[in-house]
């Protein structure tokens, strides 16, 4: 299993964007990928956060591939502060950090 926790700065004024485009992932395509176990966004204060659990390295690998991630992430980059988010990543007994 493969938990990343993902977070962002949001753009003063972006919020409902950035809201309405993590609805679109989070209830109309994780739902339906192979191997999402969770898929949870939420936005407190002026921090973005969503929480993503995969059943495996694969799974996810194909979800960052997907074309609705393609197609949408740039569209949250635009939400927030430098267009970056800071993930951890945790990966069975290995805990790693990185920003994208």
């Amino acid at each position: 299993m493969i938990i990343a926790i993902v977070k962002a700065s949001i753009i003063n004024g972006k919020h409902e964007e950035l809201r309405e485009i993590a609805n679109i992932l989070q209830f109309e395509y994780a739902p339906k990928e192979e191997g999402c176990e969770q898929y949870e966004s939420f936005i407190d204060g002026d921090t973005f956060i969503t929480i993503e659990r995969w059943k495996d390295q694969t799974s996810l690998d194909i979800h960052l591939k997907a074309s609705h991630v393609e197609k949408y992430v740039p569209k949250l980059r635009e939400c927030v502060i430098d267009g970056c988010f800071d993930v951890q990543f945790i990966k069975s007994e290995d805990v790693s950090f990185t920003r994208i």
